[in-house]
């Protein structure tokens, strides 16, 4: 049953559930084509994704999750939440799916996420679109303080600083840039976090934590898997949390890479560009299929 909270006209999907040892993880599956898989970031949901959805679920199947811990997934007090556990409920996703030839469409946290599945299964992943995201490890990183370094990723020195606030803070602290985000959508990520009124040191996404860097450089260490792989990057160069040097990096990863810079976009392209990036995402799925069918006659 779905929350009071949740706006049905702005979400208009039926939900779906997956058993996992950790609780039920939610997703959507909606329309029918060559398949979606939308990996959210920290710290948001599917919500993010649904204005995307409306537009691709006509001529694609757009499967998007809730991890653990966020949105309308189960959000248990006693599970570890460290990015390896939610790799591999994702992987448990995958499989009780059984998806083959898939985009992957990532933002933020959940690059990694998707990625340690395509390192895993490169044949099953036909092209990656990527939003603003990394995947490596950040410990070093001379602007990380001692005790925020072993935080996940960039939005760790953010997150670390927000830790004695409330939901509401920290979400209207990570859209203040967004000047026209109605506050209604923005209590859609506040709710997706469970208690309005909880601080941020006990959310899911600022307990992420401790031998993450481990995990990041095991992840960079098997890249090459996926350097084949097709990949458009959708990149918003006003990202206060994800700096450009981040794209610099990806640019030089990939063989094979798209870039589509949003000179005025931020962090949250999904909210601001919905429509530019379901047409690009769209183009390049159907780029890339008349690519394999050219290579198989």
């Amino acid at each position: 049953m779905k929350p009071d909270w949740l706006d049905k006209k702005e979400y208009p999907f039926k939900s779906k559930y997956i058993e996992l040892e950790a609780g039920k993880m939610h997703y959507i599956d909606e329309g029918a084509g060559p398949a979606i898989v939308m990996v959210h970031g920290t710290p948001s949901w599917s919500f993010m994704y649904r204005n995307l959805i409306k537009i691709l679920r006509k001529s694609h199947r757009c499967i998007a999750l809730d991890m653990i811990g966020f949105g309308l997934s189960d959000k248990p007090k006693d599970w570890s939440y460290k990015p390896r556990a939610h790799a591999i409920n994702f992987e448990q996703l995958m499989e009780h799916l059984q998806l083959k030839d898939i985009t992957l469409l990532v933002h933020d946290f959940g690059a990694p996420i998707g990625l340690a599945y395509a390192i895993k299964y490169p044949e099953n992943v036909r092209g990656v679109v990527m939003l603003n995201s990394w995947t490596w490890s950040l410990s070093k990183h001379q602007s990380f303080t001692k005790a925020s370094k072993y935080l996940v990723g960039p939005l760790g020195k953010f997150l670390h600083s927000k830790l004695n606030v409330s939901n509401n803070t920290l979400i209207h602290e990570l859209f203040k840039d967004e000047d026209d985000l109605p506050e209604p959508i923005k209590e859609h990520y506040m709710n997706g976090l469970g208690n309005p009124e909880e601080r941020v040191k006990n959310l899911a996404c600022a307990r992420e934590l401790v031998g993450v860097s481990r995990w990041y450089d095991e992840l960079w260490k098997e890249r090459k898997k996926i350097q084949d792989i097709p990949t458009l990057i959708l990149w918003g160069e006003r990202d206060k949390l994800i700096k450009i040097e981040a794209l610099q990096r990806w640019k030089k990863f990939f063989h094979e890479c798209y870039v589509i810079p949003f000179e005025d976009g931020g962090h949250f392209l999904q909210e601001e560009n919905s429509e530019e990036i379901a047409g690009y995402v769209s183009n390049f799925i159907k780029e890339e299929q008349k690519k394999n069918e050219l290579v198989n006659e």
